[in-house]
């Protein structure tokens, strides 16, 4: 989603993670600065659906940011950075492990994820 919302001219958009409070509070910050429509995808962890633990939430969500499965980044006017750089990545199954909505996935399928997600930062 937020691609199509910078591939449209919105002048701000980013991801963001209530994991990250102060990148999250520093991105709405910036969002009420712009003149025109701004967009921030908000990673929201869902314990019942994802089947993971309540109390897991928020290491779900650092797991999420930390593997490159959810980058934190913004685009400002065109300009797209990288929030919060964790290279080396974290691997996927540190993630995937904790939910049972993962639970059918073979290694070669993990790896396959990995691999796109190493690409794509």
């Amino acid at each position: 989603m937020p691609a199509i919302a910078a591939a449209h001219g919105i002048p701000y958009v980013a991801t963001a993670c209530p994991s990250y409070p102060f990148d999250l509070f520093d991105k709405i910050k910036r969002a009420k600065e712009i003149e025109g429509p701004a967009y921030i995808h908000v990673y929201s962890v869902c314990p019942t659906g994802w089947r993971s633990a309540p109390e897991l939430s928020v290491q779900l969500g650092r797991l999420a940011v930390e593997t490159g499965i959810f980058p934190l980044y913004e685009i400002d006017h065109g300009r797209y950075k990288l929030s919060m750089d964790f290279s080396p990545l974290r691997p996927i199954t540190e993630y995937t492990k904790l939910q049972g909505r993962f639970r059918h996935l073979t290694a070669d399928v993990l790896q396959q994820i990995q691999d796109k997600v190493v690409q794509k930062i």
